[in-house]
């Protein structure tokens, strides 16, 4: 299932964000089909294709620093074609 992540963290915490993410992996049952930066600082935003347990996996090193806010999605468009195609 595919799911919308928006990461946000406090500006106090950016460096602590920035080094951890320099390491860290995505669990193994979580492929990223997209991620972005937002320019204005202290948020990313990621669409995932995971499960619950996935899901779950992704937030465990990071529940200190980044508010997580998650929702199902759906492709539409061009995005459900590119999605699609084996």
């Amino acid at each position: 299932m595919y799911f919308m992540m928006i990461c946000t963290w406090e500006p106090m915490d950016e460096k602590e964000v920035r080094t951890r993410r320099v390491t860290w992996e995505w669990p193994s049952d979580v492929k990223v089909l997209s991620e972005f930066y937002d320019l204005q600082g202290c948020r990313t935003i990621y669409v995932v294709d995971t499960d619950a347990k996935g899901l779950i996996a992704s937030k465990a090193a990071w529940i200190d620093v980044i508010r997580f806010e998650i929702f199902p999605v759906y492709p539409v468009g061009a995005t459900k074609e590119q999605l699609m195609k084996p």
